[in-house]
């Protein structure tokens, strides 16, 4: 018997310690959902490569077309002899419901053709046994020089502290249909390959041109969240540099001022857009995570009918002053509080280690489908890095259902959740998710 209690002790000794260790190794920015059930064995019996496979489907003509013409085949024998490929295949239907036909494939040069089909590829073999409700991130082949991300994947050269961009694709499956992006593209049909294999989509993939402020903008309804937020930093400015002007003598530009306070506030635009500062080109200048997006009418239903009123509240209820007995800038307005939920999960009450401050940024890019609260309501938005995990920062917002319909709040408030009313608008750095009112923190008043 007392074997049997030392045993035990042992044994939750080594759960405890199983536990700390997968905690301090949780570091990954980019999601990777764990394997719910017992993995079950999956045998590859397949006898043709992807492009004998791809000639077979008389439903796929047109991309067949594409394949052949661009010089994929080469580029993936150059990424390694054994190197397998998994393929998106689109249906001519599919592709021709976007505009594309044969005739588009033949004008195309092998340059275009090869960045056509990129963008539906991805190296590695990804069959459909490894894919579940929650979405899986795979990089395709299709990358965009532009964009500079945080490094996940290279080592080399060596020092480089970014990847070049890659799109990427979020696959899930639901009710057996293949979800990419949050999006259905039909039923889920997989064939494996000898090199890799295919899955068949109903729909296109559309490809995202924009980032999460540029399509904001170009969107219409947010322009109270957008220019708010744009309109309050030149106010922030306009009063430090008022308040310093009768301690310097004179009156800086904002320039000077950002070269004494470069830190002094977060541009709006920072983690929504490229960020386009010199100091950053050898750094990532992109941002991946999702933004929840109050519309205009939402501002509306919690009393502001302009921007004008948004910025009159910051005005009366801000606190942004130039110190001068410290000599530097302090102090923000309501609003950060309130679109630091909407747009960076409610970091700024993130816990901060004493000595490294706040842990390291975890993945934020969720689709629709992941908006769960199985999966959601007790993850890590910050952990690991030097900081103690100790100092992890936990999810601040409460996700929920309601029947369909998808809801949120911040945990303790006391505002009834809001309603996600559009979801999945896809961008470069991740998707919007459209709520129809603000949330509100615990305590936080309006009027």
């Amino acid at each position: 018997m007392k074997n049997k209690s030392i045993n035990a002790v042992w044994y939750m000794l080594l759960l405890c310690t199983t536990a700390v260790f997968v905690l301090l190794s949780c570091q990954k920015t980019e999601f990777m959902p764990e394997l719910v059930g017992e993995e079950v064995p999956y045998k590859n019996e397949a006898s043709q490569d992807v492009t004998q496979l791809l000639t077979e489907h008389n439903e796929a003509k047109v991309f067949l077309a594409a394949w052949q013409k661009s010089n994929i085949v080469a580029l993936i024998k150059a990424a390694g002899v054994n190197t397998k490929v998994t393929v998106l295949a689109p249906t001519d239907n599919a592709l021709k419901q976007v505009g594309i036909t044969l005739e588009t494939i033949q004008k195309m040069t092998t340059e275009e053709a090869a960045d056509f089909v990129q963008f539906y590829s991805f190296l590695g073999d990804l069959n459909q046994t490894k894919l579940g409700k929650y979405s899986l991130m795979v990089r395709s082949m299709l990358k965009n020089q532009n964009y500079r991300v945080p490094f996940y994947d290279n080592t080399e050269p060596v020092g480089r502290r970014y990847d070049i961009y890659a799109y990427r694709h979020y696959l899930a499956v639901k009710d057996g249909d293949l979800l990419v992006n949050g999006k259905s593209k039909g039923k889920l049909t997989y064939e494996p390959a000898t090199n890799g294999g295919i899955y068949m989509l109903e729909k296109v993939i559309e490809k995202p041109t924009m980032t999460i402020l540029e399509a904001l903008i170009a969107d219409g309804r947010f322009t109270f969240f957008v220019e708010s937020q744009r309109l309050s930093e030149e106010m922030f400015y306009e009063k430090m540099l008022d308040d310093i002007e009768p301690l310097w003598g004179y009156r800086m530009s904002k320039e000077e001022f950002l070269s004494y306070y470069p830190e002094a506030r977060v541009s709006y635009q920072r983690g929504w857009d490229i960020d386009r500062d010199p100091f950053y080109n050898e750094l990532p200048n992109l941002n991946l995570t999702a933004t929840f997006a109050p519309t205009d009418d939402a501002f509306r239903k919690a009393g502001f009918n302009s921007v004008a009123d948004i910025l009159a509240f910051n005005a009366k209820r801000g606190d942004v002053r130039y110190d001068d007995l410290y000599f530097e800038p302090r102090g923000s307005y309501p609003t950060d509080t309130l679109f630091s939920f909407h747009r960076n999960w409610g970091r700024v009450f993130a816990t901060e280690d004493p000595a490294y401050g706040i842990a390291m940024s975890n993945n934020t890019v969720f689709y629709s489908n992941d908006l769960d609260p199985a999966l959601l309501n007790d993850y890590y938005v910050n952990i690991g890095g030097s900081s103690q995990v100790r100092y992890a920062y936990k999810m601040p917002l409460a996700f929920s259902k309601n029947g369909n319909q998808i809801q949120m709040k911040i945990k303790e408030a006391e505002q009834a959740p809001i309603n996600i009313i559009e979801t999945d608008i896809n961008t470069v750095n991740g998707p919007i998710h459209v709520v129809d009112n603000l949330l509100l923190p615990k305590g936080f008043k309006l009027k």
